[in-house]
């Protein structure tokens, strides 16, 4: 019952010798918090910009230009953050430049939850900054996926104008058939015979025949071509960058300088009192 109510005379010891060093663990654990609060503020700051987008497509959602996934490699692909900072005007070789060296690395595309839109983020040294690199990078994209869309919108441009001239030549033969018929019977002057009305009706049911076949494909056509079905890669949301950068924090620094101070001034204790040592050490013998 005594050894549970009074600690043993090794730890006892151990206490006193560290309570006696607690003012210098303390002191050096603030000057490292501090020390590391302020070279954090020495640090250039990063902001990051980030951007939803939608992968183009053509007629519906189920012809997409390039699988999501693809599009998340394509940007992962060093060949590409090389071509966005070429249009940027900046050295490839990121020894050279801070800004080329942010950007590779932080440049990145992630599939955002539900599969339906991706996320494309890069850092920059300032908000604009940042800005400015998400959008070289976005508008290189949108560029290769305009490559991508162009021969299907050419394809179906020219299916639609191709349908609306076979409907304007069915109308113009209409009208020359029926133009010079409707003259002579407002003149009166003769009647046509049984089968001559028999053939002008099959022949006339077969132009509207035709005229709305047509009409259904330049329809269907026109549908596909809508913005809202065939487009090339789109934003679907402002571009966001936020009001305080994220790099680097003060607050994680000077917690982490607080400890590290009291880590090396633990260590200086131990370093200096050769009494403190064999206690610990003794502490450790008798618990194991």
């Amino acid at each position: 019952m005594t050894e549970s109510i009074h600690p043993p005379a090794a730890q006892l010891t151990l206490f006193t010798g560290l309570k006696r060093h607690l003012a210098l663990l303390a002191v050096c654990g603030v000057a490292g918090a501090l020390a590391a609060y302020g070279i954090s503020s020495l640090i250039p700051k990063q902001w990051p910009a980030s951007l939803l987008f939608q992968v183009g497509q053509v007629g519906s959602g189920a012809n997409l230009l390039v699988d999501p996934n693809n599009v998340v490699q394509r940007v992962k692909f060093p060949g590409f953050v090389n071509q966005v900072l070429q249009t940027e005007q900046l050295p490839i070789d990121e020894s050279l430049d801070r800004r080329s060296a942010l950007i590779k690395k932080s440049l990145a595309a992630s599939i955002a939850k539900g599969g339906n839109l991706l996320e494309m983020s890069v850092r920059g040294y300032s908000p604009e900054e940042a800005k400015a690199n998400l959008m070289a990078a976005f508008q290189m994209l949108q560029a290769e996926h305009a490559e991508l869309l162009l021969p299907s919108l050419t394809r179906l441009e020219k299916n639609l104008a191709d349908a609306r001239m076979s409907l304007q030549k069915i109308e113009d033969e209409r009208v020359a058939v029926l133009e010079p018929i409707k003259k002579v019977n407002s003149a009166g002057t003769i009647e046509r015979k049984f089968s001559e009305s028999i053939l002008l009706a099959s022949m006339l049911k077969s132009s509207e025949s035709e005229m709305r076949v047509f009409r259904d494909q330049i329809n269907s056509l026109d549908e596909q071509l809508s913005p809202y079905r065939t487009f090339n890669t789109k934003a679907v949301a402002p571009t966001y960058v936020p009001q305080h950068a994220v790099y680097p924090k003060k607050s994680i620094a000077a917690v982490i300088g607080f400890f590290l101070g009291l880590l090396l001034s633990g260590l200086y204790v131990l370093a200096r009192n050769k009494e403190l040592r064999s206690t610990i050490a003794r502490t450790f013998q008798e618990q194991t």
